[in-house]
């Protein structure tokens, strides 16, 4: 044990903070995670991470635990060399502007490294998860946003400006569906799951069905991703429908990517891939039917293998991979 490298992380979603402690054979010691409540803005946000990681080093320090820094995973374009949050942020209101990683060095007394959450969730794929065998993939996270991080031998590449692998603002439709940034028929605005709820009801409230309609008891305000994937487990007409157009535009969207990049694997990860009910078929069939068949013919598309621990585990590792 004592020559393990021990790492602590924070992971922010739209929906949790994920956060833990863990080593480098990939054991997680401590895991916990808490509401975002991201509507309500950047300063509670980051008053709310800054106690999240005190308490984090604190319980650090008493499981004798040795950290030589912080990492955390954060949505919007991130400039990993100084931790600012500098680009979009479409679920969390005022963050673009917030200087975290100063923030945060400066109450912790501790390096911090600050990077998009997607690229974290890479970072810990290709070093403990479904990516670790490949030399590129691309991973893609679909729950409350639609984000992904780009491994080009064996490093995250972040592009000229920290922007890269923002696959959720590809355009897939020119006129199509407003996004929460502004821009018409973003990829996000179709499979995230605001998405896939505000369609479900849609189509519910036209055609209702038996299976849903149990299982929100016949309130489409009750209407949540689970309840949604749950349905269509349980062969909902309407959920299935849903979950499969989602999952077909998704595929449509990464088609491009697969072409573009052609890289050896696509890794699939957060709340949504993690619904099941056929998702991740839909996704590879499409992206199959759609990209070249020199891309696709020794393409890899897999689950990611980390589930809801990848974020912070790939935070935890930024200090390793900070250039």
């Amino acid at each position: 044990m004592a020559d393990l490298q021990h790492y602590a992380g924070i992971d922010i979603g739209g929906t949790n903070i994920k956060f833990g402690l863990f080593d480098s054979s990939g054991t997680i010691f401590f895991k916990q995670q808490k509401p975002a409540m991201a509507e309500k803005g950047g300063k509670p946000l980051l008053h709310m991470i800054t106690n999240i990681a005190e308490n984090l080093l604190l319980r650090a320090a008493e499981d004798d635990l040795s950290i030589k820094w912080l990492g955390v995973g954060s949505p919007g374009t991130i400039d990993s060399i100084t931790g600012k949050v500098i680009g979009a942020s479409p679920n969390i209101p005022d963050w673009p502007g917030t200087e975290l990683g100063a923030h945060l060095r400066e109450h912790l007394n501790l390096p911090v490294f600050v990077d998009n959450d997607a690229n974290a969730m890479a970072l810990a794929e290709m070093r403990f998860g479904a990516a670790k065998r490949f030399d590129s993939a691309v991973c893609v996270t679909v729950g409350t946003g639609v984000g992904g991080g780009l491994i080009l031998n064996r490093r995250i590449w972040r592009g000229s400006s920290f922007s890269a692998g923002e696959l959720g603002h590809m355009v897939v439709k020119f006129d199509g569906k407003k996004c929460k940034t502004g821009n018409d028929g973003c990829l996000e605005a179709y499979c995230s799951s605001d998405a896939i709820i505000e369609r479900t009801m849609e189509l519910f409230k036209r055609n209702p069905s038996e299976i849903l309609a149990e299982i929100i008891d016949n309130d489409p305000t009750n209407l949540n991703i689970k309840k949604i994937f749950a349905a269509a487990r349980k062969n909902d007409p309407v959920a299935l429908e849903v979950i499969e157009e989602s999952a077909r535009i998704l595929g449509a969207g990464l088609a491009g990517v697969v072409n573009l990049l052609n890289p050896e694997a696509v890794v699939l990860g957060g709340g949504i891939i993690e619904g099941g009910a056929g998702f991740i078929e839909v996704v590879t069939e499409e992206i199959r039917r759609r990209a070249f068949q020199s891309a696709t013919e020794n393409l890899r598309v897999l689950k990611a293998e980390l589930g809801n621990d990848a974020g912070f585990i790939g935070a935890g590792l930024l200090g390793e991979y900070k250039s």
